[in-house]
């Protein structure tokens, strides 16, 4: 079963709804959250050659400073020792590691001002998406339990997911947009039960009851 391919719609929420809303979630779904947007920043990292003073430089962890609003609290912080709301480390061919801002690449290791906006624009895309995906969160998106259940026995029959979807949903989170409609269409149809049609027989008025009922009129 061929699953559409997903769109991300740039969905931007404040500061406060988006903490509140991820204060909301168990930690088995922060977690999962949490993966996905790791494997999404590693595989953004991977379309991009990122050469910089003479060294190749790969990601090699990606985080995000929950208490960015809350200066008092513990921060993430660039190697420069500017205070990061997301933070890359990065290490090169020659095993050195740093830790930077995304607007900080092409300042700490010398990688093309093109390839830097490129890259800190993707990035900026990702962001909306994770706001698109609390904002739904927020709505009460997502499958319901039946649906959900019967995803998880039958995931096999649809083709290239994205890498998150069972783990959503096994959480209770709701896949992308695209993607459910999908799963909601493919359930309606296995799960299915034509209504049988129950014939009934016209009762025929005899001569004595069509009298009856003209007495009474």
């Amino acid at each position: 079963m061929q699953v559409t391919k997903p769109k991300t719609k740039k969905v931007s929420l404040t500061k406060q709804r988006r903490a509140e809303t991820w204060q909301r979630l168990t930690k088995e779904q922060q977690s999962v959250i949490q993966k996905h947007i790791h494997y999404q920043q590693t595989s953004l990292f991977m379309n991009h050659e990122l050469i910089g003073h003479g060294r190749h430089w790969s990601l090699v962890a990606f985080h995000e400073n929950m208490n960015f609003d809350s200066p008092s609290s513990p921060q993430l912080y660039c190697d420069c020792g500017r205070r990061l709301k997301y933070q890359y480390v990065l290490t090169n061919n020659l095993g050195e590691e740093i830790k930077l801002g995304i607007t900080h690449f092409a300042d700490h290791i010398g990688i093309p001002e093109a390839v830097a906006r490129q890259l800190q624009a993707e990035i900026h895309q990702l962001n909306f998406g994770l706001d698109e995906l609390l904002q739904r969160i927020r709505r009460h998106a997502g499958l319901n339990q039946e649906m959900r259940n019967w995803f998880i026995i039958h995931q096999d029959e649809f083709d290239d997911l994205p890498a998150n979807t069972v783990d959503f949903i096994t959480q209770n989170l709701p896949p992308e947009r695209e993607i459910q409609t999908d799963i909601v269409r493919a359930y309606k149809k296995a799960t299915y039960v034509k209504k049988e049609h129950v014939h009934r027989k016209k009762t025929k008025l005899n001569k004595k009851a069509w009298q009856e009922i003209f007495r009474e009129i």
